[in-house]
């Protein structure tokens, strides 16, 4: 097809493409669309759910029955019903108001003030909870499309009254492992001498699949690729069934409400223990702490591997100081665990770096953007955190939002920015390579003056990484390709990759790397809370 031929036609299919994903960001529980797009004397018809867009052929107005079907169709799709126009209705018929509530007349918008209703099921009674704004939105047809929702119970029937809640609406791929599996086993783990965990753990009040029936519009697209005849690698394509998935957890603070360094610190210290710790692990036959993060990765780890700002949370808890008198304490929360795994099942399933490539690519590990490992490890998440630490640093300040009668908050700071290129990058191996230049050339930290406390120790966590980059023996980028320790030798005089910890960036990379500096800090940061007792 001729160049401006094709740039022609793939503009209003651009455009067909936006209308449907305005359609999916109008009622909550939207689980397909359609829209057609009609070109002259042609319509062709364009639907959409959270795994594909299937395109129909052309109907020609002006040829043969062409009119006819196009009656047709327009007759077919007034009958249709709320459910399959993709509004799930039948899950409980009253959530069919949700589309048409709203405090702005004529606005078909999830609003604040509807009730979102979950019916009744055995051994337990319909309740409902009643919605507060959107916190956050993924705008997105294909993919788990998150939208996370203010909430609360009061005056409803009883449920968590005066609790403060957040309802997550998201369609994850049905076989991915369920978020609340994770916190179910962090909480159950969380006891004992181990208790010291639940302060950090989002606390989860229900849970709830929505999988599509066997005579659904979804199960019926689905079908259409059972055996399909096209794909790469003569393969096929492979259809991601998704399911829908509505969790409420009690409502916890977000990173960027912090308003004091010192907080800052806390936070991200509680969740550098929080996301080695979790899961019971028998302290007796271990070296104690620096093997705690091999452990868990080997045998009961919990990988998180979406670690962004977005995803730390906190909680201000009443306790006692020292002295008995009563005072507030942040904690820091790890939330979001869409993407985690457990690594024994990561150890099975995944093989290629872009099975194990998930995260915010600003605060992505480094051999995950470039494509030099295979494996998602712990030490990755490590990075993230590093990255965290850095980018808030160095971007942001500590100050009252201009003209707001508010508390302090971290914002972000004005004029030409530290590590702007690192959020500007659209292909990850680009990106990887400047961060994989920021630790061998141990380039520069600059710091916001608010925020200067944390040099040193991220001064010595880049240090660390850069050792243990530096020492890790070179490989092929194809994980496929196995090379010999003969022609790694050749490459890596004096060092063998058998002899190279991975998992530790050869002993560079522990979580004692990420603790130790926590020691020497000064400043607002001095005296910072370790709540693992094991260190």
């Amino acid at each position: 097809m001729p160049e401006p031929e094709l740039k022609c036609r793939t503009k209003p299919a651009i455009q067909v493409c936006r209308y449907l994903l305005e359609m999916f960001s109008v009622p909550l529980l939207r689980s397909h669309a359609t829209a057609g797009l009609v070109d002259r004397d042609r319509l062709q018809l364009y639907h959409a759910n959270r795994s594909v867009i299937l395109v129909s052929s052309a109907i020609n107005f002006s040829q043969g029955d062409g009119m006819d079907k196009f009656i047709a169709t327009i007759l077919a799709f007034h009958c249709l019903s709320l459910e399959q126009n993709g509004i799930l209705e039948t899950w409980v018929p009253r959530n069919a108001e949700i589309i048409s509530q709203s405090d702005v007349p004529d606005a078909y918008v999830v609003q604040k003030g509807s009730d979102l209703v979950f019916p009744e099921r055995e051994g337990r009674e319909e309740f409902k909870v009643r919605l507060g704004e959107v916190i956050s939105r993924d705008p997105a047809m294909i993919g788990r499309s998150t939208v996370v929702l203010n909430a609360t119970s009061d005056g409803l029937e009883g449920k968590w009254e005066g609790i403060p809640l957040v309802v997550k609406v998201s369609w994850p791929t049905s076989t991915r492992e369920a978020e609340t599996n994770f916190l179910e086993k962090a909480r159950k783990e969380a006891k004992g001498e181990h208790a010291w965990a639940s302060k950090h753990i989002p606390h989860l009040y229900h849970a709830e699949d929505v999988v599509p029936g066997s005579d659904s519009t979804l199960e019926r697209v689905a079908h259409l690729f059972d055996g399909p005849k096209f794909g790469s690698n003569g393969r096929g394509y492979v259809y991601e069934r998704r399911t829908l998935r509505i969790i409420i957890q009690e409502r916890l603070e977000p990173f960027k409400s912090l308003g004091s360094v010192r907080d800052v610190g806390q936070v991200l210290l509680d969740v550098a223990c929080g996301t080695c710790i979790l899961p019971v692990f028998d302290c007796r036959s271990l070296t104690p702490v620096d093997s705690v993060h091999q452990w868990l990765y080997k045998y009961a780890g919990i990988l998180h591997r979406d670690l962004s700002p977005n995803n730390i949370m906190y909680r201000f808890i009443r306790e006692k100081d020292r002295r008995g008198r009563m005072e507030q304490r942040v904690y820091g929360v790890l939330t979001d665990y869409d993407l985690s795994s457990f690594t024994a099942t990561m150890n099975c399933n995944y093989k290629k770096t872009s099975q194990q490539r998930t995260g915010t690519p600003p605060y992505m590990a480094y051999e995950l953007l470039k494509g030099g490992s295979s494996l998602h490890l712990y030490r990755h998440d490590l990075e993230s955190l590093f990255c965290i630490m850095l980018l808030t640093a160095a971007r942001h300040t500590i100050e009252i939002p201009k003209g707001e009668n508010k508390p302090r908050v971290i914002l972000q700071r004005s004029g030409k920015l530290p590590y702007e290129m690192w959020f500007n990058q659209s292909c990850y191996h680009t990106l990887g390579s400047l961060k994989g230049s920021f630790f061998s050339d141990l380039e520069p930290i600059t710091l916001s003056p608010v925020f200067s406390d944390f040099f040193p120790w991220l001064r010595s966590l880049q240090r660390c990484f850069s050792s243990g980059f530096k020492h890790k023996p070179s490989r092929d980028e194809d994980d496929d390709e196995v090379v010999p320790d003969w022609m790694a030798a050749l490459t890596e005089p004096g060092i063998r990759p058998a002899q190279f910890d991975d998992e530790t960036l050869g002993g560079a990379i522990k979580y004692t790397t990420f603790i130790a500096p926590v020691h020497h800090l000064t400043g607002d940061l001095r005296g910072l809370i370790i709540r693992d007792p094991e260190y």
